[in-house]
């Protein structure tokens, strides 16, 4: 059986090659199995890129190494450490958070500031069962010296958050910031003995001092 000869034979190596316009320049004698090599340069500003950073490394190292030109790493992450305490620190002192510490409680309860916020709370959180004036209601007056669970800051804060399950009070804790709560707490120390008409018997223990 014989073979059919190959209509398109690979060129002889003493062959010239066909020359095809295109920007490519092939290498004279670089051919290997009828495959053409050519000399395709790369791009200048990767070249370029490439010699910067060959430049770069050594002056880098004396930089940070020897001459101390370019901070360490050690020392950047503490500048930064610093810079972000600092801000960490003036974030506070503008904003400081809302302390529920009994001694910072009392000191909330007499800001006038803080009550006139608890009475826009008050209006419409509890108004419904102590009185649009914390006469009373469905739940005790606010406004005598009767308490049943206490009459300090500390212990109507926690009546305002825990509620009181058994008499229909709801804890307030889930709707209400820390900081709201003590607006509460604010206003109705602001309300103290104002005896408004209507008010309810008094109800409980009556608060020492």
């Amino acid at each position: 059986m014989s073979e059919h000869p190959n209509p398109h034979p690979a060129p002889e190596a003493d062959e010239p090659l066909p020359l095809e316009p295109t920007h490519d320049h092939p290498i004279a004698g670089h051919r290997y199995d009828g495959i053409r090599e050519y000399d395709n340069p790369m791009p200048r500003w990767w070249v370029m890129i490439f010699w910067a950073t060959i430049i770069w490394s050594p002056l880098y190292i004396l930089g940070e190494y020897v001459f101390d030109w370019i901070p360490t790493y050690s020392e950047r992450l503490a500048a930064q450490t610093e810079r972000l305490e600092a801000t960490r620190t003036a974030y506070t002192a503008a904003n400081p958070t809302f302390s529920t510490e009994p001694a910072a409680l009392a000191e909330y309860a007499t800001n006038p500031d803080h009550a006139a916020e608890g009475a826009a709370l008050y209006a419409t959180t509890c108004v419904a069962c102590h009185g649009d004036k914390g006469q009373g209601g469905i739940g005790p007056n606010l406004t005598d010296d009767y308490w049943i669970h206490g009459g300090t800051p500390e212990q109507v804060f926690a009546v305002i958050t825990k509620g009181v399950l058994d008499k229909g009070m709801p804890p307030q804790e889930a709707t209400l910031t820390d900081e709201q709560r003590g607006q509460l707490v604010a206003f109705i120390e602001s309300i103290h003995g104002s005896n408004p008409p209507g008010s309810k018997e008094p109800q409980g223990d009556k608060a020492e001092g």
